[in-house]
């Protein structure tokens, strides 16, 4: 027991809440919070220090200047950003209809529900086993039948119409108004924090930057999450890093470089715009 305590003690790191400084040579980059952190150990604050705790599993990456230094590089290897808003309602079906296919599989079967049922009246008033019909081409037909129900349902319960316009008086803070929308849409079954991000985002222009499967494979190569961080989780970790502004660029920005540089399998490792900043696979094969 005495020898599990001391080598607990000798992981740990401590701070004077007079010097606020660690005690020891920052491991990262200095000047950022994550900086006094060891990678891999366990961070404790003394009370008074303004630095965050950090669980023994955080990443050495996750902090705001390694995002911008991502950005910085991204762009001035994709060039400008182009993307446009769509209808909430339509965003927000088309993403339930994208979840693990392809865009190409989801587009067809967005054609198929809307060629059926030309309204969304019909979709809620459809038996379950015709909008299974209609969409099965895209993969896990059931539950995605069974989600876009809900999101229907639940718009002509709280609003009157399927419309995601603020159900009573709108709240005017952007910030407030999109955590308001974003604890809601998560609320119905079968939407879960990637597809109500994405609906905020395109739908409304909302400053957030949803981690997607191919995001997720990035940020875990760039050790700004966990090595296995699940998207969820990823998110969640990345979401306080993103300069603010800029959450719609950093996704579409990964969006692509996941699509045609680092990909799952033979990433193309010798001709990616961020290999400067990539601590990651170097990369035969598979990578996580």
């Amino acid at each position: 027991m005495r020898k599990a305590r001391e080598k607990r003690r000798a992981h740990t790191v401590t701070y004077s809440p007079a010097r606020r400084k660690p005690f020891f040579r920052p491991a990262v980059l200095p000047g950022d919070p994550t900086s006094a952190i060891m990678p891999g150990s366990r961070g404790t604050i003394m009370p008074g220090s303004p630095t965050p705790s950090f669980g023994r599993d955080t990443a050495p990456n996750a902090h705001p200047g390694f995002v911008r230094r991502l950005l910085v590089a991204l762009a001035r290897a994709q060039g400008p950003v182009r993307w446009r808003r769509e209808n909430p309602v339509i965003c927000l079906v088309g993403t339930i209809l994208s979840q693990a296919t392809n865009d190409r599989l989801a587009e067809r079967a967005w054609r198929a529900l809307r060629a059926r049922y030309p309204a969304w009246k019909h979709v809620l008033s459809a038996p379950h086993a015709g909008i299974e019909r209609a969409i099965r081409m895209c993969g896990l037909a059931r539950q995605k039948a069974r989600a876009i129900r809900a999101v229907l349902r639940h718009l002509r319960r709280t609003r009157g119409r399927f419309s995601l316009a603020a159900p009573r008086r709108p709240v005017r803070d952007p910030v407030r108004r999109t955590e308001a929308l974003l604890a809601e849409l998560t609320g119905i079954p079968g939407i879960g924090i990637k597809t109500a991000a994405i609906t905020l985002m395109f739908g409304f222009g909302a400053d957030l930057c949803a981690v997607d499967t191919h995001v997720a494979r990035i940020l875990r190569r760039l050790r700004v999450v966990p090595a296995k961080a699940a998207p969820d989780r990823a998110y969640r970790i990345l979401r306080p890093l993103v300069p603010p502004g800029r959450g719609i660029e950093l996704h579409l920005r990964l969006l692509r470089l996941g699509r045609e540089t680092c990909r799952a399998l033979r990433p193309r490792c010798g001709s990616c715009p961020i290999q400067a900043l990539c601590s990651g696979p170097g990369m035969r094969g598979a990578a996580p």
